[in-house]
């Protein structure tokens, strides 16, 4: 059982778009399989190599975006992954998940206020016009005195 659930053997189905792995795997195997499916979607995301962008942009454009979605259909799910496949097998390392970073609050309201802008962007943004001028966009869209204490602390 472990031979079939070896994470080079599903990155193998998942590259060369083996079809039948996945109908190959007994119903035990199955159960073990679809509870990691999150874990196979960041494998399978990350390639080296020149298929690196096509693997990354399919992923999320297929799999990733509907997740949660499709929960309760692993095949699918399993089928969609294998739409990234080169047709070749190819090294897929582990990414380690980022670290939730924790934003103050005023950074939180300055990116409400500015969604189309990157963290990178409203801290320059903030550099270049102090919290002053952020202070009296808030005063001027009525917020409270305390409400801006809240959030400028």
């Amino acid at each position: 059982m472990a031979d079939k659930l070896d994470i080079k053997n599903e990155m193998r189905a998942i590259d060369t778009r083996d079809r039948s792995w996945y109908k190959s795997l007994t119903a035990e195997e199955r159960a073990k399989y679809d509870k990691q499916l999150w874990v196979q979607m960041r494998y399978a995301s990350s390639v080296n190599g020149i298929n690196a962008a096509q693997y990354l942009m399919l992923v999320n454009e297929f799999v990733n975006v509907n997740f949660n979605t499709l929960k309760h259909h692993p095949q699918l799910q399993h089928y969609l992954l294998q739409l990234a496949g080169s047709g070749k097998a190819e090294f897929h390392p582990w990414i380690q998940p980022g670290k939730g970073v924790v934003k103050d609050k005023f950074m939180t309201w300055l990116s409400k206020e500015y969604p189309e802008y990157s963290n990178e962007e409203l801290e320059l943004l903030l550099e270049i016009n102090g919290k002053e001028v952020f202070i009296d966009i808030m005063e001027q869209q009525g917020m409270t005195k305390k409400e801006i204490k809240e959030i400028v602390k």
